[in-house]
C-alpha cells in the first residue's frame, strides 16, 4: 500500500508538471481517468520517457489525459500497443474497484479529439445504470395496507439546524432540516412495517424484545461500529432489505409511496424520484433499511449507549461507482445531484410522551440539540447529514419495553430538471417542508435566520 501511495504522489506530481507545451505530433492517444482511480494507486511509471502526457480540460471527479508521441518516435500502431500496456496496469490496479472508469479512444492528431463531456455522459450512464445509482424506489400501492380513515398528513414539526457555508462559485449559506410530518403513517400501515422487523404476538412484544428477530449488541448506528442496543438478525435485515423487490407490493412499497406524494405536495405538484440508498455508495455494509428498539436497559451503566453519527453525506463517499458520476459535493447542492435523506417512522402501537425515547439531533457549532417526541405513525424527515443519535426510553417505560422504529435512507431529486439547467448550483432542490411550515431555526441556524 505504501507502495502505491508513492506511485499515486509522484503520478500527482507529474501530472501538475506544465513544463512542456503540447505540439503537434504524428499520433495521439485520449484516456479519460475517475480521480477516484487514482487515488487507488495508478502510476505512468511503466510509460516511456520520451511519451508525453498532458492533462486537458476536466471537472471535479475526472482526470483527462493525452498520451502523445514526442519528437514523432512513435507511430500510432505503437502508441496503441503503450496504452494497451498502460491499461494493463491500471487493471491490476482497479481490480478490486470495479466501479472506475476508464474510457479511452483513437484520433488523428491532425482531426479535433473526441469530446471529453460527450465521453464521460455516457460512461456516466452506463454507470448509473449498471450499479443502480438512479433506480427509482419500487412505491406501488398496497391494498392490504389501505385505511378506511387515514387522516390527512400534517407537518407538525420543522427544525432547521447547521449554519454553514459552502465555497462553490461563491460563498453559499447552508442549513440542514427536521420535519416531522403526522398522519402519513395510518395505523393498518404502521401495523403492517412492525410485522416485517418484528412478527409475532402484538401483546408481547410491546413489552419486551423479541430475541429470535433481534440481538443484543447489533444495532449499528456508526458505520462499523455497533451500540449496546438491540439491532436485527442478519436474517432479518435481508428480509426487510427485500420487501419492495421483484415488483410486489407490501408495507414497505406502500410507505415509500406515501413519502413521495407527501414530498410532491410540498414541492408544488413537481414530480420527484426516490431512490433507495445503492450498495455502491458506502458499500454492502450500510443498508437501505434498517430497523431499531432501544430499550431503558441500554442505558444502564452508560448514559450514551447509542453514539453520535451521521446517515450519510455526498461530500464523504469513497472512491467508487457514486463518486465516479457525481464526483463530492455538499447535500442539498441541487440540479441533478441527488440531496441525501433518511425517513425514520416511529412504530409503536403506544407511546406515551414520559417514556421519551425520541431521536436527539444535535447543531455541532453551538452543542444546541433537539429531540424529536415519539408519536405512532410519525415520519421524521431529515438530511442524511445531520449528527443525530438514538435516545433511550425513560425509567417509566420500563426496562424491557421497546421503542420500535424503521429508517429508510434515499436519494431524493427532481424527476425532470429545469431546461437549460446542469447539475449542480443550488437550484431545483427538492423542499423537505413548505417555507410556510414555521420553521425554528436551532443554534447556529439562528444567525442564517437573521441574514434572511
Amino acid at each position: 500500500m505504501a507502495a502505491r501511495m508513492s506511485l499515486v504522489y509522484g503520478f500527482g506530481l507529474f501530472l501538475l508538471s506544465r513544463t512542456f507545451a503540447l505540439k503537434p505530433n504524428p499520433a495521439a492517444r485520449e484516456i479519460i481517468l475517475t480521480k477516484s482511480a487514482m487515488s487507488t494507486g495508478i502510476t505512468t511509471s511503466k510509460l516511456p520517457k520520451n511519451l508525453l502526457v498532458h492533462e486537458l480540460e476536466g471537472d471535479d471527479s475526472h482526470v483527462h489525459l493525452l498520451l502523445a508521441s514526442k519528437k514523432k518516435k512513435f507511430t500510432q500502431q505503437q502508441l496503441d500497443e503503450i496504452s494497451l500496456d498502460f491499461a494493463i496496469s491500471l487493471d491490476e490496479v482497479i481490480e478490486e474497484d470495479k466501479s472506475v472508469l476508464v474510457t479511452a479512444s483513437n484520433f488523428d492528431q491532425g482531426s479535433a479529439p473526441p469530446n471529453p463531456a460527450a465521453i464521460l455522459k455516457r460512461a456516466r450512464t452506463r454507470h448509473l445504470k449498471t450499479y443502480l445509482l438512479d433506480k427509482p424506489m419500487n412505491t406501488q400501492e398496497c391494498a392490504s395496507c389501505r385505511s378506511s380513515s387515514s387522516p390527512p398528513f400534517s407537518v407538525s414539526d420543522c427544525k432547521v439546524v447547521d449554519h454553514a457555508f459552502i465555497d462553490l462559485e461563491e460563498a453559499t449559506q447552508d442549513v440542514s432540516e427536521i420535519v416531522c410530518v403526522d398522519g402519513l403513517v395510518c395505523s393498518s400501515l404502521r401495523k403492517a412495517l412492525l410485522d416485517i422487523i418484528s412478527p409475532g404476538d402484538e401483546i408481547a412484544r410491546e413489552n419486551r424484545v423479541d430475541e429470535t428477530f433481534w440481538t443484543k449488541g447489533a444495532y449499528n448506528d456508526v458505520a462499523g461500529k455497533s451500540s449496546g442496543g438491540y439491532g436485527l438478525k442478519p436474517e432479518m435485515m435481508e428480509v426487510l432489505n427485500k420487501q419492495d423487490e421483484g415488483g410486489g407490493a407490501g408495507a414497505v412499497t406502500e410507505l415509500g409511496r406515501r413519502i413521495q406524494m407527501y414530498l410532491e405536495e410540498v414541492n408544488d405538484g413537481e414530480a420527484v424520484r426516490l431512490t433507495k440508498l445503492p450498495s455502491a455508495v458506502f458499500g454492502p455494509q450500510v443498508a437501505p433499511l434498517g430497523g431499531n428498539a432501544p430499550t431503558h436497559a441500554d442505558s444502564e451503566g452508560d448514559s450514551d449507549a447509542f453514539g453520535w453519527h451521521i446517515d450519510g453525506d455526498p461530500n464523504l463517499t469513497p472512491p467508487g461507482a457514486f463518486r465516479d458520476c457525481y464526483g463530492l459535493y455538499g447535500n442539498r447542492l441541487g440540479g441533478d445531484k441527488p440531496r441525501f435523506i433518511s425517513a425514520l417512522v416511529y412504530l409503536n402501537e403506544e407511546w406515551k410522551p414520559e417514556w421519551d425515547g425520541g431521536t436527539e439531533f444535535l447543531d455541532p457549532p453551538t452543542s444546541e440539540t433537539y429531540t424529536t417526541q415519539v408519536e405512532p405513525g410519525r415520519v421524521v424527515l431529515l438530511d442524511s447529514d445531520i449528527t443525530h443519535r438514538v435516545t433511550t426510553p425513560a425509567e417509566s417505560a420500563g426496562g424491557n419495553r421497546p421503542r420500535y422504529s424503521l429508517v429508510l435512507k434515499l436519494l431524493l431529486r427532481k424527476e425532470k430538471l429545469k431546461k437549460g439547467r446542469k447539475g449542480g448550483g443550488g437550484g431545483d432542490i427538492v423542499m423537505l417542508a413548505k417555507k410556510t411550515t414555521g420553521d425554528k431555526y436551532i443554534g447556529s441556524a439562528a444567525s442564517f435566520n437573521k441574514d434572511l
